[in-house]
């Protein structure tokens, strides 16, 4: 049976918690993503595992480069829920549309005869 994070857990041992979260949704980031790898990555002896690559891909993730989990973020291991928290979700990534600015027009400027090298 799986522990939630009490409301008392997580007063007495925020940082722990936070990391732990932390920890996990970069995880299932570089998880999601290697998911995308699916039937498309081969080496010398046909497809490679999902899980190698995976594993492999995380390896590599340092601590320094870990992000703060998005707003909304419920991570799928159930031992690092709130209590108060449902279902595992990984929000959508929101992208915000270039700002469209003043139309450059660059023209050359013509030379006259007599300026000619």
């Amino acid at each position: 049976m799986s522990m939630a994070i009490t409301k008392e857990s997580y007063k007495d041992l925020k940082e722990y918690w936070d990391y732990q979260r932390k920890v996990q949704y970069n995880k299932e980031v570089v998880h999601n993503m290697a998911d995308t790898f699916e039937g498309r990555v081969y080496n010398d002896f046909g497809s490679v595992n999902l899980s190698d690559v995976k594993d492999l891909l995380w390896s590599r993730v340092k601590p320094d480069d870990y992000e703060e989990p998005r707003k909304g973020w419920i991570p799928e291991d159930p031992n690092l829920r709130f209590e108060d928290e449902g279902s595992a979700f990984m929000p959508k990534w929101e992208f915000e549309e270039p700002k469209k600015g003043r139309r450059v027009v660059m023209k050359a400027k013509k030379l006259n005869d007599d300026n000619d090298i």
